[in-house]
């Protein structure tokens, strides 16, 4: 990694797209995402020169409620840190916009939930399980 930076700010839906397109997550409309990426509390993206190697999201309620969303680097770049800028960023955020009480969720993929032990995140005890559902 060269020149890495960071960047506070809405991604553009190209930008997302690509990014989407190194995992094995379904891909999703441009005029959905755009949408989607109007609607974030934060976003944060990472560039190594020019290249976009990785993001991050929050969504909610920007009051109680907040998710992580999307965090993705792309694969070349997984275990280089780049994760971590993300998170560290995500979590100033929390820190300064968060209250009393509030609420932080996210959906960890398969294999990554100890990525985010390290920022004191925990499982959800078998007594109150998670739930969701998907729009087909």
């Amino acid at each position: 990694m060269s020149k890495v930076r960071i960047e506070k700010r809405k991604l553009f839906v190209h930008e997302y797209q690509y990014l989407r397109q190194t995992t094995d997550w379904f891909q999703l409309e441009d005029d959905v995402v755009e949408k989607a990426l109007q609607n974030d509390l934060y976003s944060v993206c990472v560039f190594d020169g020019d290249k976009i190697i990785g993001m991050g999201r929050i969504v909610g309620d920007g009051a109680i409620y907040f998710y992580i969303q999307d965090i993705i680097v792309i694969p070349e770049y997984k275990g280089k840190g780049v994760g971590k800028i993300i998170m560290n960023s995500i979590e100033n955020y929390l820190t300064n916009m968060s209250n009393k009480n509030s609420f932080v969720g996210l959906m960890a993929a398969e294999g990554v939930a100890g990525f985010y032990y390290q920022f004191g995140y925990k499982e959800r005890p078998a007594d109150k399980p998670g739930m969701s559902k998907m729009i087909s």
